[in-house]
């Protein structure tokens, strides 16, 4: 009698039930070309929408409206907004580097204050 040298067990299923070569573990799985929920965000949040400041129209990109609705909410003493201000500012650093000519001189002289202030250099000036 011919003895087998396989035996079936844990990590070891049997040899007619396992994947054939190049066949996949999950046929109905993740398409090809399918993208995550990042990849759409981002493509997302790149787009330029039109939005009127002052009377004017230009376009701004979605992730540039979002960061002015923050500051403005910030500004306006919403504690929350100001926290994810503050949770973010080396982000808002990247973006403000990245884009200079989307805020104002404005802009800049508040984020400066507002650093100053979270790092205790306070000025009268500030305020």
């Amino acid at each position: 009698m011919k003895k087998n040298k396989y035996t079936v067990g844990y990590g070891k299923p049997p040899k007619h039930s396992r994947f054939k070569p190049g066949q996949s573990g999950n046929p109905k799985g993740r398409p090809k070309g399918a993208r995550g929920l990042g990849a759409l965000l981002d493509e997302e949040l790149k787009q330029s929408i039109p939005v009127t400041e002052g009377g004017r129209t230009r376009k701004l990109r979605k992730l540039s409206v979002i960061v002015k609705a923050v500051l403005a909410k910030a500004m306006k003493g919403d504690a929350r907004a100001l926290q994810f201000i503050v949770n973010h500012s080396a982000t808002l650093k990247e973006l403000t580097a990245a884009h200079p000519d989307e805020l104002e001189a404005q802009d800049h002289m508040l984020i400066a204050a507002y650093e100053r202030r979270r790092l205790g250099k306070s000025t009268d000036d500030d305020l």
